[in-house]
């Protein structure tokens, strides 16, 4: 297990990452003309960020700090929860999202990969110094998968979509398959390699893990707006956070044998639990979209 998580994961995450960072850029939609980006819209993008990068943090350390969990369990769920960064934009073509939402999604992946360079390292700083810890992540750290695996491909793509539309439109799908497989190939590997670990968080670290990412849909949803796209939008990016962050930095962690099977039951309870919050809101948007019946009253004699 020591030579699959040491040797193994990082080649197949310098794969992934870079490859989903591209694929979400590339299939990316075009702004309409006059259309205000998130970034000029303050009122909303602070409103987007209090719920990532404040709210869903806080709840997470008020969970491990005042719940009975191992310390392995609680590094590992403040690694995931503070790996802030590029990924809803996927999770919301999965709900149906406009294209409005979708550039929505990928204006505030922009904005926290760029903000994640010294929220990362900051935020794990004061966790640590929080429960006395002397652990640190450098930003060289973060820089290194952020800008070089991350926002890098991600502009990339943008880019690519933009020059060569058509060809984007059709390597799009493409590639996102092939991202798919090499997803399934994480998870699978990282599964036979710490299922036991897997089974080793217990029954209260499984809970504690899901009561975050309950908290973090909940706390998206009611600081998205009024819009449900929108909301859908702020939801996925407070729960799902950056997995392929959360599991390089536990790379670097000491103990990391216990701590990656922690950041992987959270990225697997996220994954559940955005898929449940959008069947229900796509039911919900399909049962106000049904036209109200109108009962006609017979007339009296």
């Amino acid at each position: 297990m020591r030579s699959i998580i040491k040797d193994v994961f990082p080649v197949l995450l310098a794969i992934l990452i870079p490859l989903v960072s591209f694929t979400t850029g590339l299939q990316a939609p075009r702004p309409e003309q006059g259309e205000r980006r998130l970034w000029q819209r303050p009122e909303e993008l602070g409103r987007d960020l209090l719920a990532v990068l404040i709210i869903v943090p806080l709840w997470a350390l008020l969970l491990v700090a005042f719940l009975p969990v191992s310390p392995f369990v609680r590094a590992g769920l403040l690694i995931a929860v503070l790996s802030v960064g590029i990924g809803p934009a996927a999770a919301m073509k999965r709900m149906g999202a406009a294209a409005p939402n979708s550039r929505e999604a990928l204006d505030l992946n922009l904005i926290v990969l760029v903000l994640s360079l010294l929220f990362v390292p900051v935020a794990f700083a004061g966790a640590a110094a929080l429960f006395h810890r002397d652990l640190h992540i450098g930003v060289g750290a973060v820089a290194k998968v952020v800008i070089g695996r991350a926002l890098l491909p991600l502009l990339l793509g943008v880019g690519a979509a933009r020059l060569f539309p058509r060809a984007a439109a059709a390597a799009g799908p493409v590639l996102a398959k092939i991202e798919t497989i090499v997803l399934l190939l994480v998870v699978l590997l990282a599964f036979i390699a710490t299922w036991k670990f897997l089974l080793g968080v217990g029954a209260v670290g499984w809970a504690v893990a899901a009561a975050v990412v309950l908290g973090a849909i909940v706390v998206g949803h009611l600081l998205g707006g009024h819009d449900p796209g929108s909301r859908g939008v702020v939801a996925a990016a407070s729960a799902m956070r950056f997995p392929a962050l959360a599991l390089a930095l536990a790379q670097v962690m000491p103990q990391r044998e216990r701590i990656i099977p922690v950041v992987l039951v959270y990225v697997i309870l996220s994954l559940v639990g955005i898929a449940i919050y959008g069947a229900i809101m796509t039911r919900r948007s399909k049962h106000e979209a049904l036209p109200t019946p109108i009962h006609v009253l017979p007339q009296r004699a």
